[in-house]
Parts: structure tokens; sequence; C-alpha cells
């Protein structure tokens, strides 16, 4: 049994005493090389709901529409489990959400919220469309915070390659 299988046993148990009548919301991210964007879009969501579900994206499903991730999938998962805003993180294996959100509902959880940025169009990207289709099927409805700009991972890979090429030394220095 993964990590995260035990804690979402541990959760499921937790959530039917103490959660059972309160707002849940899903959210869900890729989290590689985790920062403030990513805080940022996680404090927004968790300001509409008590209990927040963030789905990782597995690095298989990654690469199916972006890059390789550059932390692995186990490190992104414990990564995001640590932040504050977060109550619980399930694996997720397809950009369209009905299947996690089936399978979460099938097991008991009210989801009231799907969440996220406004980066992502239900309009033009069939799977997120698929996705708000659903949870408005079910009561519930679709959330999106503005995206943050300020900070990506591109823009931090970027930045990186950027300082390697006029000769910084980005690495740091070596013992």
């Amino acid at each position: 049994m993964s990590w995260n299988e035990r804690k979402y046993k541990e959760y499921m148990r937790d959530y039917m005493y103490k959660y059972r009548k309160r707002n849940v919301g899903y959210a869900f991210i890729v989290g590689d090389l985790l920062h403030y964007g990513h805080l940022h879009f996680l404090k927004e969501c968790k300001k509409h709901c008590d209990f927040l579900i963030v789905g990782v994206y597995t690095d298989e499903l990654t690469e199916t529409y972006k890059r390789r991730p550059i932390i692995p999938f186990e490190e992104r998962i414990e990564l995001t489990q640590a932040l504050k805003p977060v109550d619980m993180v399930v694996t997720v294996h397809n950009r369209d959400c009905t299947p996690m959100l089936k399978y979460l509902t099938e097991d008991g959880w009210k989801i009231k919220y799907l969440f996220h940025g406004t980066d992502w169009n239900p309009d033009t990207d069939e799977d997120f469309k698929k996705s708000k289709d659903f949870i408005e099927s079910i009561g519930g409805k679709l959330i999106q915070p503005k995206y943050y700009e300020g900070r990506t991972t591109t823009s931090i890979i970027t930045e990186i390659l950027e300082r390697y090429k006029n000769g910084e030394n980005v690495i740091g220095k070596q013992r």
C-alpha cells in the first residue's frame, strides 16, 4: 500500500466524523518546483471550503501535455501535503477530473467545489469542460481563482537558463 493510499484511508476515517456536513473542495496541480504561485492558488481555493483535497498529477500524465516534471512524483505529493491550505492529497492519472471526482463522491466525499486557475478555459479544453460538467451535475460549482502570473515553474526554469547563458553561477559553491 503506497503512502497515498494509507493517507487516504486515514482521511476517510476522520472525514466521515469531522467533515460530513462541511464544504469540500477539489483542486489539481502538477506542483513541480513548488513556488509561490502554487501556494497562492491553494490559499485562494481554501477561502471557499473547509476541507481542500488536492490532486497531484503523476509524472506520466504531466508528460502527455507538457514537459517531464523535475521533482519526482512522490516528493511532489509530500511537498503539497505539507502546505497549510491542503487537507488531503490524491494521485491524479487523468486530465479529466471526472474519474477522480466520481471516485471521491462514491466514497462518501461531498465535493461542492472544483478549482482551477483562469489559465484553463472549459470552453476550449475538452477535459476541463467534462470536469466542469460533472461537478455541476452533482450540484457543485467550478471556481477559477485568477491565475498568478508573477511566478510559474516555466518562469523559474527560463530564469535559470538565462542566468546560466549569461555566465552567472546558477549552481552555487561546490564543496
